[in-house]
This record gives structure tokens, sequence and C-alpha cells, in this order.
């Protein structure tokens, strides 16, 4: 699994190895073919690091995200999932005018100009240019900004909360499933509903 590498931003070893799990998280998910882009980052983020939604909940909030907004071309379904997730972890609980919103805007921020100056764009439209021909090439790009996009979220999630630490399900974060896996869910999913 070729794995980018996210630049070392004085994290301790415990963070920097949860921020590594869930980038090989979100990118199995994709290259399993469980989840687009945006869900797999949103339920590795929500579930990796203790987020109080369920699954299936992360799933349908993140599911008008993918292939650019809906296949628009827009902004990337994989920094949109991780965005969600920054606000699920770094967002504010109430309406209250100024309160703090500090984390949340600066860290989305920081996301947004990290993937930027990482791929030279964050629109899937431009990202995906190159190879939108080349099936193979598209997906395995696809599934590489995933994993960036899930282990970037989590450094910044779990710098500006570092309590969350605690609530880390690595058992969730280390799990990996195949293809065929995936494809033998869906097939009994699909018996089910």
């Amino acid at each position: 699994m070729n794995l980018i590498k996210i630049r070392d931003r004085g994290l301790s070893p415990e963070l920097k190895e949860v921020s590594q799990l869930a980038q090989e998280r979100a990118k199995n998910f994709f290259m399993s073919k469980q989840l687009y882009c945006s869900e797999a980052v949103l339920v590795t983020l929500n579930h990796g690091l203790g987020g109080e939604l369920t699954d299936e909940l992360a799933v349908r909030l993140s599911s008008t995200l993918p292939e650019g907004l809906a296949g628009s071309g827009c902004l990337c379904g994989s920094l949109g999932g991780a965005i969600l997730a920054l606000g699920l972890f770094l967002g504010r609980d109430r309406p209250c005018g100024q309160c703090d919103k500090h984390h949340a805007l600066t860290g989305t921020r920081e996301l947004h100009d990290l993937f930027k100056k990482r791929f030279g764009a964050t629109c899937c439209r431009v990202l995906s240019r190159k190879v939108k021909d080349l099936p193979k090439q598209h997906f395995e790009q696809c599934a590489g900004l995933t994993g960036f996009a899930a282990g970037l979220a989590a450094e910044i999630i779990l710098r500006e909360r570092p309590r969350i630490i605690k609530q880390v399900d690595y058992a969730f974060l280390k799990k990996r499933e195949s293809k065929m896996i995936s494809l033998v869910r869906k097939a009994v999913n699909s018996m089910i509903f």
C-alpha cells in the first residue's frame, strides 16, 4: 500500500501513529470499495477517534460529497469528508454568535491549505484531470487523496484536542478488509434490504 507521508509537525509518536492508522484505514475503506472517499474519511475519523455518530449516520452525512460534490467536479470529496470530521470534533456545539470558533475554522483553513500545497488543487475536476480517462490510475489517486485527507485531519484534531487520544479505537483503525470481503458484505446487504 503506497501511503503519502504526512510531514512531521512536532506530534508525539502516539499522535503520529493514530494519524498514520487513520490514513491507512480510510484508504482501505476506499480501496476495498466499501465506501466512497468522503464516507471513508468521516467514518474512519468518527469511529476511530470516538465521535458520537453511528457509522450509518456518518455515511449518510458524507454521501453527497464524493466525486467533487456529487459528480459536479468541485471540492474533492475526501477533503469534504475531512472538513466534516473537523466540524464534528472541533466545531461549536451551540449557536452563540462569536463563541470560540477558532479551532474549527483555523483547523479547516490549515487542512485546506496543506491539501492544496501537497496536491496543487482542492477541486476534484482539477485533481483528476490527468487520470480521468484512466480508471485504474484515477481510482488509485483518489485512494491516496482519501488516506491523506483522513491522516491530516486526524493530526489536526488530535493536536487541537489531545484528550481525544484516550478514546481512540485502535482495533478499528488497524482493521483491514479485502475487496472480496466487501463484495460478500454488499451481496448479503442487498439480499437483506
